[in-house]
């Protein structure tokens, strides 16, 4: 009992004396070094006019949409992704952020990369796997997007995904009276797209191929930005040059060549107070594809381009709108190379806070093919999206 009363006794001096320890004692706080987290998750119901199974025999210049088709992949209910995100300052020369995406496949490594704060003369090296700054749309996360779906220049040619590979990126910001930066970034080779660089053996001509020397894949780009009144003008040039060495599943139809992706992008946002804005969002691209189909031995120089505009109105904080069109407009695989494969979208969401966003979309598409016929095929698809966010989230590039 009388042990029990002394302690009871010298607790707020002990309590004191850990405080006082705490505060003036110790040079290292924790807390200041915990990380921004938060957490992301994207769902979405989807009604097509066509069954899931009928969209396997469609394609978009010559590959199949499943391979493609990254979120709202299934009719119904789907669970897209749920997103972790870290960032923390290093030190005082580095940052360090992680991407996490989790489905219901599994989980992967969006992005995990440092970058540095402290280059002289305006440079700022990034390393580790991220999304290229090439053009406007690919370096953001499905959740920036103004539509719940990648334009189909950007599934024929970068993927859903993107340009998103283990590398370097070095930007130079130039001491220019307006916003000028160049890039330039070297990165391992993608597993889709138009990057793939593996080795193989057609299976009919006996062709043995090896996979070129990584990191094969080369990206530069130039941005520029400026302002008019209310109004916020970016353009920018981009160009995507590497191996391309794939095969498929069967080991035939081979290709051993390159590729170069050329891009050019615009947007113009005219704000008319603090949340209601107009904005116009426009990316044009060419892919040039050489080389030698290993199956028939013969050379092959493809051209393809594609392009999508995209125009949203903010009413205020809670509510937007917005319209696209999107295009693959030449083909020279096709037999009718200028027949313009055409997308027409819709979409209006809600949003109660800026952590949280419900959105209705429709889109008519008559870009794709039935591989069985040959016939181009009217496909009509709802999407009703849900994307809730929680913890410390910093803000997205403009």
């Amino acid at each position: 009992m009388k042990k029990t009363v002394l302690t009871m006794a010298l607790m707020p001096l002990l309590l004191s004396a850990e405080s006082t320890y705490t505060n003036y004692s110790s040079s290292f706080n924790q807390s200041a070094f915990v990380p921004d987290v938060s957490l992301i998750i994207d769902g979405s119901y989807v009604n097509r006019s066509v069954s899931d199974d009928e969209m396997e025999n469609y394609a978009l210049a010559g590959s199949e949409l499943p391979e493609y088709n990254e979120f709202n992949a299934n009719s119904g209910l789907n669970l897209n992704y749920a997103e972790l995100s870290l960032h923390s300052d290093v030190d005082q020369a580095f940052t360090l952020d992680g991407v996490f995406h989790f489905n219901t496949e599994g989980v992967e490594i969006e992005e995990a990369y440092f970058t540095t704060t402290s280059l002289p003369w305006s440079f700022q090296l990034k390393g580790g796997k991220f999304k290229s700054s090439f053009g406007r749309l690919n370096k953001q996360h499905q959740h920036v997007w103004d539509f719940a779906d990648a334009p189909l220049v950007y599934n024929a040619f970068l993927t859903p995904e993107g340009l998103n590979h283990i590398g370097l990126q070095l930007q130079w910001l130039a001491p220019t009276p307006w916003y000028m930066m160049a890039g330039v970034e070297v990165m391992q080779s993608g597993k889709e797209g138009s990057f793939v660089n593996e080795s193989f053996t057609d299976g009919t001509s006996n062709t043995e191929v090896k996979a070129a020397t990584e990191p094969a894949l080369y990206i530069g780009y130039l941005k520029n930005s400026f302002d008019i009144r209310d109004a916020t003008i970016l353009f920018g040039l981009s160009a995507a040059h590497g191996a391309t060495k794939t095969a498929d599943d069967i080991g035939v139809d081979g290709f051993d060549g390159k590729t170069t992706v050329y891009g050019a992008d615009l947007l113009v946002k005219n704000y008319f107070d603090s949340y209601s804005y107009l904005s116009w969002q426009s990316e044009v691209l060419q892919r040039d594809t050489s080389g030698d189909n290993t199956t028939t031995l013969a050379a092959v120089d493809e051209t393809q381009r594609g392009a999508y505009s995209q125009l949203v109105y903010a009413y205020n904080q809670n509510w937007r709108t917005g319209l696209r069109f999107d295009t693959i407009f030449h083909d020279s695989q096709e037999l009718d190379p200028d027949k313009m494969r055409n997308r027409y979208t819709a979409m209006l969401e809600y949003n109660p806070s800026e952590f949280s966003r419900i959105r209705a979309q429709y889109a008519h598409n008559s870009a794709f093919t039935d591989t069985t016929t040959g016939n181009y095929k009217d496909i009509d698809t709802f999407i009703l999206e849900i994307n809730l966010a929680i913890g410390s989230h910093g803000a997205h590039s403009f």
